[in-house]
């Protein structure tokens, strides 16, 4: 089941990687979901690595290639 959200999500500390290359350390990294299962919240907050991709400018928020 789907449920909307408006929650921030505290990652906690991560390494930041840019393609193969360490920039450093952050530490609190939060996101804000909007839309998800319960069960995806889960898997987000226990996540060792998530991928962040800036969509192209023609692409609409939202779409998936």
């Amino acid at each position: 089941m789907m449920i909307k959200v408006s929650l921030s999500l505290n990652l906690g500390k991560r390494l930041i990687l840019v393609g193969d290359k360490a920039l450093g350390l952050c530490d609190g990294v939060i996101i804000n979901v909007e839309q998800a299962t319960p069960e995806e919240l889960i898997t987000l907050k226990n996540a060792q690595e998530i991928k962040l991709i800036k969509p192209s400018r023609e692409e609409p928020p939202g779409k998936e290639s």
